[in-house]
């Protein structure tokens, strides 16, 4: 632990911050700054690294009183971050022959290999590939052979008819005899060509057989090994109790827990306070080095504990600890006006206000759609056409029949329907006007963001131009021609694209009081009446 020296500015919290959604308090920003300055001096050839990795501080009151933090990094042990007072991992993996299950792993191992680079078993295997080969070719050459013959002789037979009857009668029955032979010799042939393969099948099968029987021995004692691992893996809370992984992440609906669960810089932090009998007081996690190819880090900025392999774990080791509520939870669209823009039959167009949902959710049900059918009960369909996020304001079409809806959402797969967005980075960039294609795809471990991926992700495509641009910010618009999940959110902040995030993002940039996002306007063609629509709102934000 390393000891902070505080002043009257260093407020301690009543309650912890919600781990997976928050802004880390002043204390835990001068911790997380001390590690950052201790980074520099100590290891300063990580910012040179391929990509970063994630750091973590933990702020806490020792049982002797004072204040200090607690370090950590994610991953597995690396012997050469150690030179700094890191806590050590929740559960040190296995190594060399720490459980039975992996001595009989290594074992098997062994005796695969062996097998599988003995001469036997190569001879075996470039013995039958060669016999399998010639038993085809000679097998269809014969079969060639045969069928020439055969033409040859219904040639014979076909001229026989100028013959007389008694040396026809003699050529025939030649003939017959003849094919006869030559169909009983092909099926000898045949046979002995198939006797000669499966033999050389019976030689290899027996090494293969007995290769399958070991990795499937294997396999079931990689399982028993898993087990056993999570059987050790424990993890405490603040009540003292522990549970291992699998339980952890079966309790919290998961069945498997994700490769790499428990070796994040969180988990670890609290398991090494909790076993030392501290208080935990508040937390702060940091990206530090390159960003990553895929996901959106930013070298020194902090970032929320990932959901899909820390929230399960940290659901349980914060029981016992005095926790703030989920702002997720909390309707941040109560109390603000939805604003019609045009209304008819047959659609309507409003101005949503960034922090109201577009639908429902599981918890909060007051949404641009729960709006809506309130004015308009008569409303049916799917209604909405799009969606803009949570944090996003601005233009909704929100069609109020069945056939308006799909009429609309054709507009929308033909790409006919043109949006424009306005938004504020955070620095300024040096393009003028261009446009960015980053395939996008769900990060299933940090739901809901996205993250770039080449080979899974789904195109997308924006064009962009500068408006105006200050000393610290750029303000944009921004025309998405796809409509991704996220997509003007990671194409402004990622590194391959403008490497900008906008103002506000609370999951690819700096938490602010609003997203500076607007959706401000739209042109259509009206789903029933066929004219144009072109639909303008003005910019709730100035640079």
């Amino acid at each position: 632990m390393v000891y902070l020296t505080t002043n009257e500015q260093d407020l301690l919290p009543d309650s912890f911050e919600y781990p997976h959604f928050y802004t880390p308090i002043a204390i835990a920003k001068k911790a997380a700054l001390d590690l950052q300055n201790r980074l520099k001096q100590n290891l300063p050839e990580l910012v040179d690294q391929p990509t970063g990795r994630m750091f973590g501080v933990l702020v806490v009151q020792p049982k002797g009183g004072g204040l200090g933090y607690l370090s950590a990094y994610s991953g597995e042990l690396q012997p050469e971050l150690e030179i700094l007072p890191f806590v050590p991992p929740v559960h040190k993996l296995p190594k060399g022959e720490d459980f039975p299950e992996m001595a009989a792993i290594n074992a098997i191992n062994k005796e695969v290999i062996a097998l599988e680079e003995s001469d036997a078993f190569i001879s075996a295997e470039q013995q039958l590939k060669k016999i399998a080969e010639e038993t085809k070719e000679n097998i269809l050459a014969a079969k060639k052979a045969a069928k020439k013959s055969k033409f040859e002789r219904d040639r014979l037979r076909k001229e026989s008819i100028h013959l007389p009857e008694k040396e026809r009668q003699k050529l025939l029955e030649d003939l017959s005899n003849q094919g006869a032979n030559e169909g009983m010799d092909l099926r000898r042939f045949t046979r002995s060509e198939n006797l000669r393969l499966e033999k050389a099948i019976n030689v290899y099968g027996k090494f293969h057989e007995r290769i399958e029987m070991l990795k499937t021995q294997r396999k079931t004692k990689s399982i028993e090994l898993q087990e056993a691992i999570f059987k050790s893996f424990i993890f405490l809370n603040g009540e003292g109790e522990g549970k291992n992984v699998k339980t952890v992440f079966t309790d919290f609906g998961v069945n498997e827990p994700p490769a790499g669960a428990g070796e994040c810089a969180a988990p670890k932090l609290f398991q090494y306070a909790f076993q030392q009998g501290m208080k935990p007081m508040a937390l702060a996690e940091f990206w530090w080095g390159p960003p990553p190819n895929s996901e959106i880090r930013e070298h020194g900025k902090f970032y929320p504990a990932c959901k899909g392999k820390c929230r399960p774990i940290l659901a349980h080791m914060l029981k016992g600890v005095s926790v703030k509520p989920n702002p997720l939870l909390e309707n941040f669209g109560a109390g603000k006006k939805l604003e019609v823009l045009f209304e008819d039959e047959h659609l309507v167009v409003v101005n949503k206000p960034a922090g109201m949902l577009s639908v429902p959710g599981r918890h909060i049900k007051d949404s641009v759609k729960a709006r809506i059918l309130e004015k308009y009960p008569n409303a049916n369909g799917p209604m909405i056409v799009h969606r803009l996020d949570q944090d996003t304001s601005g233009i909704m079409i929100v069609a109020l029949s069945k056939k308006a809806h799909k009429l609309l959402q054709q507009q929308f797969l033909d790409r006919t329907i043109h949006k424009t967005y306005f938004a504020i980075l955070e620095k300024p960039i040096e393009e003028t006007s261009g446009k960015i294609e980053l395939p996008l795809v769900l990060d299933i471990h940090n739901r809901p963001m996205q993250m770039v991926h080449y080979e899974h992700g789904r195109p997308a495509l924006t064009l962009y131009e500068v408006i105006q641009k200050t000393a610290n910010q750029t303000l944009i618009k921004l025309n998405p021609i796809t409509g991704r999940s996220h997509q003007l959110r990671v194409h402004c902040a990622h590194q391959l694209g403008l490497h900008a995030p906008i103002v506000g993002d609370n999951l690819y940039g700096t938490p602010s009081e609003r997203l500076f996002l607007h959706s401000r306007e739209v042109e259509f063609v009206h789903p029933m009446t066929n004219k144009p629509m072109k639909i303008r709102t003005e910019i709730p934000f100035t640079i």
